[in-house]
Order: structure tokens, then sequence, then C-alpha cells
């Protein structure tokens, strides 16, 4: 064996345990018995980490292939690869976007396990020609429908208020939608946001808004990798029917201290790093908060005003990491996040406070462990909580007091002195999960590569707690009331797949996944067969095709789509049944790597069934014990063609991408029946995103266009005794004027020699005033020739975020 100095190589017995599984393995190997048939006399077997040299962060999706066979894998969401050939002797090449490429030769297995470092560069691309590796080529993957962004590129892309987001870089993408202006949520191939299942360091995310949904809760400086999937769901996912958002959180530097900040017209954010034992153990703490509220209460504070308005967020990523033995690691990883919108009113006699607000928590403890130089286990225990509540209080002195019993709603007038009154109210809605999951990943052979694994959660259902209360001292008056709203289940799953290649023009991905859930003596169970195909055709392009289906136990009714409190989490139950759903796709895929494009075209068919919505005149189930009967199930259907061209490398990076989709709905009991477009139904959506790297500086634009989102208005009105009654034709029977946008950025570091950069945005550079909602307006004016007054509708259109500048300024230390 010969390699380069850097890498580390550490020593480890093999396992036994590897016999476990071998009655497992030998199944699949019976029904792909041809490519078993004449096994080589000796293989090699290498694994290990990948990570940064400088940093000692792992590199997560990093290209690891036998240059010879062109085959091979890629290290994992921790960092790891295990790559088994039927050969003697190995030619082994390590790439990743941004790094030094390694190539050295292997000349028998490798039982340590291998600690592979590679350089970070800054290429000069006038004189250095970049070409694709054979695995990070489009033709040479089994997983379609995902996609993938490099946190170097959200902090340049443009963004509203020089704040990176992460979701809102998925939302330039085909396939994905952003719903309303400004709005964080992913619309999926016709799903809704709670459709996503958002994983953070495996732990669901509930909530991914930040500002009422305008900003997702991901500080980019905290994570690692981020990854996408629209469709083709690896039978290891489950929950969700639209589609899964992956993300790792950064491990830390190993090596030495290391931070940064980010001062912006919104918000500011610090970052620290670094070893607790070096090369050994590592933590990163990064923390953010908007000062929104603190400058509106100096403004206020100057006017000589007793009334006080604000809004402020703030968020926590912190991870800590420990080498526990040469094959043992333990982490322990947590996100919190807050906001909260404030009101206070003040004078002489009466005091008004209100407040609404929302926080996440997520943490994660995990231990994984490389079993053998085949082998790799991972056991999580999760938790996961979304919490909103709604607070008011009045406070007043009055010389006449109604008092309204709690219990029976009799009211009382008292008169005289009474003294202060409080009334106050409080609601709060939420959901909270404790959860354990394991997953193992097994080399079973040069052609074959196995995981299984399953998980169990406890849900803890709170749609609804109201307390209220009303207070008077002198009065000897203390009536207060409360209800609440609580249900337990109990979710679990097993998976098994099987990532296989039968020859070398044919690959797939088949698996299982199987789940059964808990609630109130009511069990539902489901059987989703998952299996995605990749078969290269003449020309390097690959024919690609996938089978999904998903099975989601619990639900979300959305008033407003912005994370507010009466967007309530709520279990199936036995008169709620779980939404389902299947979902074909077809589609070519290429690189082409003498002008660095991935090129992919995808059709795609979704079935759902079970989706529920508010029956008419229902709209707030929070408050009613018999949530069931408010609500109704139907059916959806999404179909469509994806088209993105993506360059990653050169000077000018980005991607353009564009989808023609239909979304539809049918309710039994809402628009009489019939079939009807979904909210987020878009026949057209176009996306640009270009980043021109300058060397000195970069400018980004980003430009959107899509047709507008469907509504339902009523477009006249009728008088039955005295009362205006408005007349709806069907559901979302309009749609509002077409949305489109321009983003501007520039970066450029300062002229001193520094860790640091400045940059500048322009949020709608051409001020286009984009369509939020529509307003009703009814119409009066006087015929003079008849004297009958004349009425006529009119809708007027409320827009939200004109052309906006920002200026951040980021620097380490």
């Amino acid at each position: 064996m010969t390699m380069p100095a850097k890498i580390v190589a550490r020593y480890g017995k093999q396992c036994s345990s590897e016999k476990l599984i071998s009655l497992l393995v030998s199944f699949i190997c019976i029904l792909t018995a041809n490519s078993f048939s004449s096994l080589s006399a000796q293989t090699l077997t290498i694994s290990g980490y990948v990570t940064d040299e400088n940093t000692g962060e792992v590199l997560i999706g990093t290209n690891v292939y036998e240059v010879n066979l062109q085959v091979g894998t890629t290290t994992n969401n921790y960092g790891f690869f295990s790559l088994t050939l039927p050969v003697a002797t190995a030619v082994i090449r390590f790439s990743y976007q941004g790094y030094a490429t390694q190539t050295m030769t292997f000349e028998r297995s490798v039982e340590e396990l291998l600690r592979i470092e590679l350089d970070p560069v800054v290429l000069v691309l006038d004189s250095l020609e970049v070409t694709a590796s054979y695995d990070d080529r489009l033709q040479e993957q089994v997983q379609m429908s995902s996609l993938g962004v490099s946190m170097a590129d959200v902090q340049t892309l443009p963004s509203l208020l020089g704040e990176p987001d992460i979701l809102k870089t998925f939302q330039l993408m085909p396939g994905v939608s952003s719903g309303a202006e400004g709005s964080s949520g992913l619309y999926v191939r016709g799903g809704t946001p709670d459709q996503t299942l958002i994983l953070m360091d495996g732990a669901t995310v509930y909530n991914a808004g930040h500002l009422f949904g305008f900003m997702s809760t991901f500080n980019t400086e905290a994570i690692n990798s981020a990854t996408l999937l629209k469709g083709g769901f690896p039978a290891r996912y489950g929950g969700r029917l639209a589609s899964v958002l992956d993300m790792t959180m950064r491990e830390g530097n190993r090596k030495s201290f290391m931070g940064g900040a980010t001062v912006g017209l919104l918000a500011s954010q610090v970052t620290v790093e670094g070893p607790i034992r070096r090369e050994k153990s590592s933590y990163i703490v990064s923390a953010r908060r908007t000062y929104l509220d603190l400058l509106n209460w100096s403004l206020q504070k100057l006017r000589g005003s007793n009334d006080i308005r604000g809004y402020f967020f703030h968020d926590i990523n912190a991870k800590v990491n420990f080498d526990l033995s040469q094959r043992d690691r333990l982490f322990v990883s947590t996100y919190a996040g807050e906001d909260k919108g404030y009101e206070t009113q003040n004078d002489s006699i009466d005091r008004y406070r209100f407040e609404i607000g929302w926080r996440n928590i997520t943490s994660t403890l995990r231990w994984s462990r490389v079993v053998n130089s085949r082998m790799f286990a991972n056991t999580m225990l999760l938790f996961s909580q979304f919490r909103a509540q709604v607070f008011d209080q009045t406070d007043y002195t009055d010389s006449v007091v109604n008092i309204i019993d709690s219990e029976t709603g009799e009211s009382e007038i008292i008169e005289g002195d009474a003294g202060k009154t409080v009334r106050s109210s409080r609601y709060s809605s939420g959901i909270r999960d404790i959860g354990i999951k394991t997953d193992i990943e097994y080399q079973a052979h040069p052609r074959h590569s196995v995981r299984f694994g399953g998980m169990a959660t406890r849900h803890f259902f709170m749609p609804s707690t109201q307390k209220h209360r009303e207070f008077n001292e002198k009065l000897g008056i203390d009536n207060s009331s409360s209800r609440s709203l609580k249900r337990n289940a109990y979710e679990w799953g097993v998976y098994l797949e099987d990532e296989f290649s039968v020859a070398d023009c044919f690959r797939g991905n088949a698996g299982v996944h199987i789940s059964g859930y808990h609630v109130d003596g009511v069990f539902y169970s489901s059987v989703q067969p998952r299996i995605s195909t990749s078969f290269l055709l003449p020309g390097r392009w690959a024919l690609k095709a996938s089978f999904a289906q998903m099975q989601q136990y619990i639900q979300q009714l959305s008033n407003s789509g912005a994370g507010l409190p009466t967007d309530l989490w709520l279990p199936s139950t036995s008169q709620v049944r779980p939404q389902k759903a299947w979902q074909v796709a077809v589609g070519i895929a290429r690189t082409i790597e003498s002008q660095g494009l991935d090129v992919s075209i995808e059709t795609y068919y979704k079935d759902m069934d079970g989706l529920i919505e508010y029956k008419e005149g229902s709209n707030f189930v929070g408050s009613s014990p018999d949530w069931e009967n408010t609500v109704t199930a139907g059916r959806g259907w999404a179909y469509g063609a994806e088209f993105f061209i993506h360059r990653k490398r050169g000077s000018i990076t980005g991607w353009v991408g564009y989808t023609l989709s239909w979304s539809k709905r049918r309710v039994a009991e809402l628009n009489r029946g019939e079939v009807y477009p979904h909210q987020y139904d878009r026949r057209h959506d176009f996306s640009l995103a270009l980043i021109y790297d300058f060397g000195r500086r970069k400018v980004s634009a980003t430009w959107v266009y899509s047709t507008g989102r469907a509504v339902t208005l009523s477009p006249s009105q009728y008088r039955d005794r005295g009362v205006l009654i408005d007349v709806y034709a069907q559901r979302n029977n309009y749609r509002i004027p077409a949305y489109h946008k321009l983003d501007l950025a520039v970066h450029f570091p300062p002229r001193v020699k520094s860790k640091s950069e400045l940059s500048v945005s322009l949020y709608n550079a051409y001020n286009r005033q984009n369509v939020f909602y529509l307003l009703t307006r009814d119409l009066t004016s006087l015929d003079p020739q008849t004297g009958y007054y004349n009425q006529r509708r009119t809708f007027q259109k409320v827009t939200w975020f004109p052309i906006i500048p920002s200026v951040s300024y980021r620097f380490q230390f």
C-alpha cells in the first residue's frame, strides 16, 4: 500500500458481528445471483473518514472511486466510506469540490480505519482545467429527484436584508415553490410545507420560519450539508408525502480555535469553534439575534411614547463531538430558536399588553461505530419540540365594571369605586417528540451496499391549551378557567434497502419501509415499497425511473402558512385517517464534463389521499374538543415536468430551472365535490441563479417568474332580507397576477489583507409590485338619471416588499 503523508491510519480489531446479518445478505444475494456467480477469490476492502486538512471537519459526499474499474462510493452524512473491490490492487481517487484531489494505490485490504485529509484549494481557472470525477457524474448516480446546495452558494446569492437562507435557495430550483412572496415554506411537487420532513442532525424540525415565515430558522454558518429529495425516496426515510430536507450540522474545528461574525441590517451572528482535545474532540457554537426590537424601542422612547411595539428572534446551534475510541464517536447537538412579537399600550387609567411567539428546540445524542471495514452503525436519541402561544392582558380602572362568570357566562354590573380589574387570556399549541433511531450500513459485495434500521417515536400533541382569568382584589373576584386538548401517539418504522449494480450500465436502489402508528386504541400500519433505477444509454445519458409509496401520520391545519399559533399539528385518529401518496418519476440526466454542466429532465406523477381541509365555515379548531368534526378529507393529484441545468465549475456558476406543473384537489364536502386547483397550483415556474467570480469580488443575481397562485374570491353578492350574501362560483376561482423579481448582490473583501467580506445586496431590484393578497371592495354610486344606487365589486391589490437595499459585514478572528 502506498499513500501520501496526509493519511492517518487507525488500527481496529476485526469484529465477528458481520456474521449476524449473513443470512439477510444471503437472501439479497440470491435475488441477484448472476452478479455473485463468479466472486473473485481475492477482494480488497478499504474504509475510513474523509476530512478537511485544516479543520478536521468531515466532508460529506466525497467521491471515492477506483480509477480502473470506474466504480466507487461517496462518504455518508458522517464522512464515513467503505469500498470493497474484486481486485488485488486498486487505484483509489478521493475528490471533493473545492479541494485538491488525492490518488493512492492499495495492494491489499486495509484493516486500519483510514482518515483521508484533503486540502482546500483556490483554483486559478485560467490555467487549470477542471473535470468531473466519475462518481460526480449524474449518469453514474442512482438517486434522482435530488437537489444539493453548498453553503458557499447560499451565502453568495442575494437574500432578503442580507440574511443567507437555505430554504430560499432551494426555492430557486425546479419542482420547489415558495408559496406567497417572502415565505420560507417549501411547496414541493404539489405538496405543502408540513409534508416536507425537515431533519437537523436526524431530529425533526416542525417549524422552519423566523420573522412570521419570511426567513428560515437555519443559520448557514452552522450547517455542513443540506440535501432535498423531491421523489425516489430511499427506504430509510419515512413519515412525509412530499419531500425530505436532510441537514447536518458542522462538527467544529478539531485542530485550532477560530471564530467569525456577521453584522447586518436585520440581525447579527457570531460563531466560535475549536478543539476540546486536539484532533480527538471539538465544539461549535453559533448564535444569531435580530435587533429590530431594540431599535424600535429607542425610537419610541425618543418620541416620548408610552406605547411600545417590537419584534425579535434569536437562535443558537451548538455541537460537541468526542472520539471515544479508534472506532467509536459520540456527538451531542442542539438547536433552539424563538420568535416574539409584542405590543404594550399605556395611559393613565388603562394598560394593554399583547404577545405572540413561537419556539423550536431539537437535540440529538448520537453514537457512531465502525463495526468493521464493511459495516458502519449509527444510533441516535432524538428530541424535538415546537410550541407557539398568544397572550393578551388588559388592566383597567373604572367606576362601572361588567363581571362575566367564566363558568356560567352570566354577567354582573358593579358600580362605584371598583378598583383595578385585570383580564388576561393565554392560548398555546405545540408538539413534542422523543425518539430513538438506528441505521446500519453494510458493504455486502462490490455490487451491493445494504442499509437497514429502525426508529420509534413518542408524539405528544397539544393542539390547544387555553387559560382565562379575571381578577379584582378589591371586589374579591378571581375567576379563572382553562381547557386543554392533549393526545399521545406512538410511531415506529423499520426499513431495508439495497443499492446494487447488475452490470456496468444498470444500477438501482430497492427497498421497503414498514411503519406503524398507535393512538387512542387505534392502530395504523403501512408497507411502502421504494425503487430507483438508472440505465446508461448511448451518448452517456442515463435513463432514470423511480417509484415510492409514502404514508404520513401527523397532520397540519393552516390558516396563514406563516407558522403562526393558528397553524396546528394534529394526530391521525379513528376519525381522521393518515395521509397516503405514491409517486412515479422518469427522467434523463447527464454531466457534460467539457462544459462543467449537470443537465436533467424529469417528469413525475403523484397521487395523494387523506388530505385534510377545514369544512365550510370552520377555520380554527384549537378551541373545539371535537375538532375531528370540523375537518374533512379528500384526494389530490400533482404532475408535471422539470428542467434543470446546473454549472458547478468555472468563473460563472449557477443554474437555470423551469417547471411545468399541475396540482389539483377534490374533497367531497367542498366545491360541490368537484375538482379544483390547489392554492399553489402554478403552471409555469422559472428561475435563474448566477454567480460571477472576478477573483477579488463576486457578483450574484437571481431572477424568478411564476404563474400567480389561486385564490377564492366572490365576484358578486345579493341581498336577502337586508343581508348581503357573497356568491362563490367555485373554490380557487381566480389567480393573482404573475410573480417575478430580480435580486442582486456584490461581495468583495476590503483592500487590507484580512479574512473579511463586505456584501451589498438589492432585493427586488426593479421594484416589481408583486401582489401579496387581494382585498374585496364594494363601491356604491348614485345614478343621476334613475336616482338608484349602483353597486359594483372590485379587488384591491396589496403588495408587500418594494425595492430593499441592504449591507452586511462578515469577518473571521
